[in-house]
């Protein structure tokens, strides 16, 4: 249980981590490999686990959906709340689902699953493209990483450091 509130409240988890630097500023991160957790079981919440990893496009994307959905949530709980009869409160709560409801909240779940296979892969392929390197090229968890994901093998060649 404490890894679990660790993992949903910090993003801490046991999976290995591949350690990265930014050459030009001197930054170090650590990034995960593998499945997700966070992003599934937080990323309907407008989408915050994807602002953190700065996947722009793919946290919009879920905040424009959660939204949507919170409004069509918004709407249901507001006609069930201003039910002054019995007859009205069971019409309220009898709703059916509208067919654009109905599809934003498979997209979301959609969405949410994909990004939780693919977050992580998609963020280190950013940073790698921003410049930034792995820190060991020799770890297996980056050897493994970098097979899994079929990134080039131009960014397993060691980083000379300047200034040395």
């Amino acid at each position: 249980m404490k890894d679990f509130l660790k993992l949903i409240f910090f993003g801490v988890t046991k999976t290995p981590k591949l350690n990265m630097f930014n050459p030009a500023t001197g930054e170090k991160k650590e990034m995960t490999t593998g499945f997700n957790l966070q992003i599934l079981l937080l990323g309907s919440l407008f989408g915050l686990p994807l602002f953190f990893k700065r996947l722009w496009v793919w946290a919009w994307g879920l905040f424009i959906l959660s939204a949507v959905q919170f409004l069509f949530f918004y709407q249901q709980i507001k006609a069930v709340l201003s039910a002054t009869t019995v007859a009205e409160y069971e019409a309220a709560m009898q709703r059916t689902a509208d067919p654009i409801e109905s599809a934003v909240g498979y997209l979301l779940i959609g969405l949410v699953i994909l990004l939780s296979i693919k977050g992580d892969q998609w963020a280190v392929e950013r940073l790698l493209k921003k410049g930034w390197r792995f820190q060991d090229v020799s770890d297996p968890t980056v050897r493994e990483a970098v097979k899994k994901w079929k990134i080039s093998k131009h960014y397993l060649k060691p980083v000379k450091e300047e200034g040395l």
